[in-house]
């Protein structure tokens, strides 16, 4: 903190910058004025948080420097000092923003009682302000977040009276009201057959998100974003108001445009759902299932559609036929005729892609269905189909598969883990092993993952681990370490190569971290071992 000492009196300025400890106070640095211009012109191009100020002076008057700093600098604290005992003197200094008022002569207690009350008073506003900015940064960063929780809130169901939506509204800066007529946007972002991360969907959601904002809020006064959320489903819901953004035949143009600028630059199709207009409230929940299952039925497996509420009712949905003939499909895999299983896959794949098929409900059937099947079969060989498949959310999230394509991978993969599993039951797990074994080793000096390794043998993971776990004993990691250090151990013994040039041939990139593990294995060097 500084302080300022105004004074047309020499001595004074002198007895109060000497006789006081500052630094107990927490004040660095003391300024001095002679009049009250030149304390101005210090407080233009200093930071001062207390000024003491004697109210009789040349020119300007203490009273007239107090009302120029309550303009100019607000947060500077002004102790007015006079050598008259007038009580009006006092009242005018208070209403004018003085927040205290001492009489000549003063005496040094007198200024350290003023000060510490003072200086305690600016360190509390100093974490008031603290506390207000940091609130602030937390509301900026929560806002988003809190606006996507309400509408799925009022998507999934919740509810709430006019009223508290309303003041809901106000307080996360959504300018909307209940009764407002809005349009509900439904949005599937289609990614192929590319098996995307998390961070890679929330990417290209929030690249979605931000060319609607541009899109539909070109040239609309007062919107500086769009109010949207994203479901369980991975879908982008958008709340559009019709007024705002300058009535339907305006919203149904954007929405064409965002359709259509998406593949451009993000090399992604998307399709959109478009409801009729409805007045905001309590059926954002009724047109949300709506628009859901009209997706289902109507989008389904087909990318890059834009589809409107009017556009539902000649859907014709017919049940499939390739999935249920004779014979079963779990009468073919307990027969173990898994390439007529594969035959029969790729007639009801075929199904699935033409016209009256490409519904999600379709889609969810065959996967259902299918799994059933997988199921069964693992737990009549006595296997985990968990580990097979890895990943069984899609159990519980019937959009997990947005293509035939998808469908194809996840369940070739499956039918190829039971063939080579039935494989092995009839006395084949030596041959298995033995393939393993020896693409590791012509592969020690490359990354070999139990990924790249599964790869190779066309067999999940984890269901790999297992299965070389079972056979041998021994982990696949293990192994893989083992054969590395055995042919670092037997170069060290014939060649002359350098201890960083052997790390690379067998597979490390950083020869620190692979003579750490040669000494786990061997308690010594590499160096050490060769010497010996």
């Amino acid at each position: 903190m500084n302080i300022l000492l105004v004074d047309d009196e020499e001595y004074v300025l002198d007895y109060l910058e000497e006789t006081m400890d500052w630094e107990h106070f927490g004040i660095t640095r003391v300024f001095r004025a002679g009049s009250a211009d030149e304390a101005i012109a210090i407080a233009n191009r200093e930071s001062i948080s207390i000024m003491i100020t004697d109210i009789r002076m040349p020119g300007q008057s203490g009273l007239e420097l107090l009302g120029t700093m309550s303009r100019v600098r607000p947060e500077t604290k002004v102790i007015l000092l006079s050598g008259y005992s007038d009580f009006d003197y006092a009242k005018t200094a208070l209403r004018k923003g003085a927040v205290d008022y001492l009489l000549k002569p003063v005496t040094s207690d007198e200024v350290a009682s003023c000060l510490t009350k003072i200086t305690s008073q600016i360190q509390k506003e100093h974490r008031n302000q603290q506390a207000l900015t940091e609130a602030i940064e937390v509301l900026k960063l929560a806002g988003p977040r809190l606006r996507e929780h309400l509408l799925l809130d009022l998507l999934l169901g919740g509810r709430f009276s006019d009223p508290v939506v309303n003041e809901k509204l106000h307080t996360l800066h959504i300018q909307l009201q209940t009764g407002d007529p809005c349009m509900l946007a439904l949005i599937r972002i289609e990614t192929g057959n590319a098996e995307l991360s998390r961070e890679d969907i929330e990417l290209y959601s929030y690249a979605v998100q931000n060319m609607a904002d541009e899109i539909y809020l070109d040239h609309v006064e007062g919107h500086s974003h769009l109010w949207w959320c994203k479901d369980s489903h991975q879908f982008l819901a958008l709340i559009l108001p019709v007024d705002a953004l300058g009535g339907v035949p305006a919203v149904l143009q954007r929405t064409e445009l965002l359709r259509q600028a998406v593949p451009n630059y993000l090399k992604k199709t998307i399709s959109i759902r478009l409801s009729q207009p409805f007045p905001f409230g309590r059926d954002v929940h009724s047109q949300y299932l709506q628009a859901i299952n009209e997706f289902w039925r109507c989008v389904g497996t087909q990318h890059n559609q834009l589809l409107l509420t009017d556009q539902t009712d000649n859907v014709d949905v017919k049940p499939l036929k390739r999935l249920h003939e004779s014979p079963p499909i779990l009468q073919l895999m307990e027969q173990s005729r898994w390439d007529e299983v594969v035959e029969r896959l790729e007639t009801v794949l075929d199904e699935l892609d033409t016209p009256p098929y490409r519904t999600q409900h379709h889609l969810v059937e065959a996967v259902y269905y299918l799994y059933s099947c997988f199921s069964y079969m693992a737990h009549k060989q006595g296997d985990s189909l968990s580990e097979m498949i890895g990943d069984i959310s899609f159990l519980q999230d019937p959009f997990s598969f947005q293509s035939t394509a998808k469908v194809r991978s996840w369940a070739l993969t499956l039918i190829e883990q039971f063939r080579v599993r039935i494989q092995e039951t009839a006395g084949n797990q030596s041959r298995i092993i033995s393939h393993i074994q020896a693409y590791i080793e012509e592969h020690l000096h490359e990354d070999v993952s139990l990924t790249k390794v599964g790869e190779y043998m066309y067999l999940h993971p984890v269901y790999l681990s297992r299965l070389y776990k079972k056979e041998t004993g021994e982990s696949l990691s293990s192994y893989i370490t083992r054969m590395r250090m055995e042919k670092a151990a037997h170069l060290l013994r014939s060649t002359n190569k350098k201890v960083s040039d052997i790390a690379e041939e067998v597979g490390y990139h950083k020869t620190q971290y692979f003579i750490r593990l040669f000494k786990e294995t061997y308690e010594c060097t590499p160096q050490t071992f060769r010497n010996r």
